[in-house]
């Protein structure tokens, strides 16, 4: 069965960042990463015993559910703050009907909260996202080290109001893995660098 990194990283992040009427959307082909039966992994501190994966996917949205273990109270306070999207109950968390979705062009958030294009293949440095996200590097090279690789990424920055304790988040996008790493810098001022992986 397939892995896919985006899934772990979008549930983290997709409450960051201000949503947006009228957002522009996501175009392209249906990728892989978005078929029903992709599941994720991803080193998240705290993060274990993840069964995460695309449940359906109906007129090029997938939907995501299952369960994980989270310990970190920083990623808890995050989790918690959005009860519309999972439950927790100690330290086990259960997602339950979060929207992305995922074409050859990048990923959307569709989830009807914070909505709005996570990455898009196709950016240059300094293009700015609707809902707010900022493209901070395009690669020209391989220059970015990914499950003993190099690989060409665009690195995507936002900003946040703090609601949920988390100050900005940092991801890096690669148009044939898709989310291949993100940093998190919460409201105290310690940062967490997770590393996606599909296995």
């Amino acid at each position: 069965m397939k892995r896919i990194h985006l899934i772990l990283i979008s549930l983290f992040t997709m409450v960051c960042l201000v949503s947006c009427e009228g957002y522009e959307t996501i175009t392209g082909e249906q990728s892989d990463l978005g078929e029903v039966g992709t599941t994720i992994t991803g080193t998240f501190n705290g993060a274990s015993n993840i069964h995460v994966s695309v449940v359906s996917l109906d007129n090029g949205v997938s939907t995501v559910e299952g369960t994980f273990t989270m310990t970190d109270p920083r990623y808890k306070k995050l989790i918690e703050s959005h009860p519309k999207f999972f439950e927790v109950d100690g330290d086990k968390v259960t997602v339950h009907d979060v929207k992305f979705k995922v074409t050859t062009n990048g990923i959307e958030n569709v989830s009807g909260e914070n909505n709005g294009i996570i990455v898009k293949y196709d950016s240059q440095e300094g293009d700015m996202y609707s809902n707010g996200r900022k493209v901070t590097h395009v690669s020209t090279d391989n220059d970015f080290s990914w499950r003993g690789m190099k690989i060409k990424v665009i690195q995507v920055e936002g900003q946040t109001n703090n609601a949920d304790g988390v100050k900005s988040v940092k991801y890096w996008g690669n148009h044939r893995f898709g989310i291949v790493a993100v940093e998190t810098t919460f409201d105290d001022g310690s940062t967490d660098y997770a590393s996606i992986e599909i296995r």
